[in-house]
């Protein structure tokens, strides 16, 4: 495509949005520039990587014009202090990467994925609601997996690498990361609306999971789904755990019984004792970690750094990372940096998983927005990706965290208020 063109076609977009005075539509445009960069054909993929460009800086001059307004619905929290420290370290870091510039160019759009997210689609979610952001991501995620169904006919290539589906994603793992994320939001939208297009669209997410073979993002879905029909289950919740142990036990049974062989090729047997090559770099990223084990080696520079120790991996693998989201966080900001980053997160699910509301009943929105956290933590076990905002998974990911945290400091709000309430009132008496 010709340069100008480029620049007029999200120029002409945002304008689209204005028109409608709607950041709906903006934030719709975004999160689907953000997810056609898994696109491979076409170098559709390639354009959509420069036009995000575009998107954030909008996002980020709505961002900055609503402080200086004082537009802004929210004070700082403490998370944003957490985030901008994290952020200011990150920049700081390409004082001693051996790649600045690509450390820079990371860090920058961490920072616009912080804005964009924590500030433009908060205001929104407090404006129309957390469940239409939710829908939002959804209606931005149904095209795009119709068409990975629809390119197995007419596609200009078949989506299969090695037998496996993938969508329209250049990797199966990808197509199975992203539908272990948004899978318990897609149920939930089911429950919810009790339409059969989103039942529709809940058994093509996890068809797709299933034709991709991903073993890390099943386990993974296992577990966030597992939770959120067991914690979305008010009087029932003895009778849901003896149904979901006796079923994985039947299934288990019959796996060995009826089609063992079967599924030995399925989830790739015979290279699981390496887990599909993982085990071939982990110990050669922990050799790099413990050489600089405070402060890595500059944000971004992860597969660059694993790259120059000539490791070797098994044909699937596409690239040279560490394949797992905490050693690669500990490769590039070291232990001080993984402390930021990871912990808040799980400090997060911590007192979700605990959470005790008084007056009402957990939403089950929130529950879905638990088990979305849940999967993707697991699949950070097996993939370098919560980090990496070229990824077309990361942006629904933490807008779903975002989510949370809204839920969280509205919980906040809300007592405070009823506090503030119960004084006025004991004054009046």
């Amino acid at each position: 495509m010709d340069s100008k063109i480029l620049i007029i076609l999200p120029l002409g977009l945002i304008l689209v949005s204005l028109l409608f005075f709607s950041r709906g539509i903006l934030i719709f445009l975004t999160i689907l520039c953000l997810e056609i960069v898994a696109i491979q054909f076409a170098g559709i993929g390639k354009i959509a990587l420069q036009l995000r460009w575009v998107f954030f800086a909008f996002l980020s001059f709505y961002a900055f014009g609503d402080i200086l307004l004082g537009r802004t619905v929210r004070k700082i929290k403490s998370f944003d202090i957490i985030a901008i420290f994290f952020i200011i370290y990150a920049f700081l870091s390409s004082f001693y990467s051996p790649f600045p510039s690509l450390t820079l160019e990371r860090t920058a759009t961490i920072l616009a994925l912080y804005i964009c997210i924590f500030w433009i689609i908060w205001k929104y979610a407090y404006e129309q609601s957390p469940e239409k952001v939710v829908r939002l991501i959804l209606s931005v995620l149904w095209p795009l997996f119709t068409l990975g169904y629809l390119m197995i006919f007419i596609g200009p290539y078949r989506p299969f690498l090695a037998g496996r589906f993938t969508g329209i994603f250049a990797n199966p793992n990808s197509l199975g990361l992203l539908s272990a994320i948004i899978l318990p939001i897609s149920l939930w939208h089911f429950l919810e609306t009790k339409k059969k297009s989103a039942l529709l669209f809940f058994l093509m997410i996890l068809l797709g999971l299933l034709f991709s073979a991903a073993r890390g993002s099943l386990n993974a879905t296992a577990f966030a789904l597992g939770y959120f029909i067991y914690a979305s289950s008010k009087k029932y919740k003895p009778f849901i755990f003896f149904s979901l142990t006796s079923f994985i036990l039947i299934l288990g049974l019959v796996i060995e019984t009826f089609i063992k062989q079967y599924f030995m090729d399925y989830i790739r047997s015979e290279n699981i004792p390496i887990l599909g090559g993982r085990l071939n770099i982990w110990p050669v990223a922990l050799d790099s970690i413990i050489d600089k084990p405070i402060f890595g080696y500059g944000f971004g520079v992860e597969d660059k750094i694993l790259g120059l120790k000539n490791v070797i991996f098994l044909k699937q693998h596409a690239g040279i990372s560490a394949h797992n989201s905490y050693l690669g966080m500990l490769l590039q900001l070291g232990l001080f940096g993984f402390i930021i980053f990871f912990i808040p997160l799980f400090m997060l699910l911590f007192k979700e998983l605990f959470l005790r509301q008084e007056g009402e009943a957990t939403s089950l929105l929130r529950h879905a927005l638990c088990a979305s956290l849940i999967a993707g933590l697991i699949c950070c076990i097996y993939e370098s990706w919560i980090y990496s905002v070229g990824n077309s998974f990361v942006l629904p990911f933490w807008i779903l965290v975002m989510l949370l945290v809204f839920y969280r400091y509205k919980d906040k709000e809300e007592i405070m208020q009823g506090k503030d309430k119960e004084k006025i009132m004991l004054e009046g008496t």
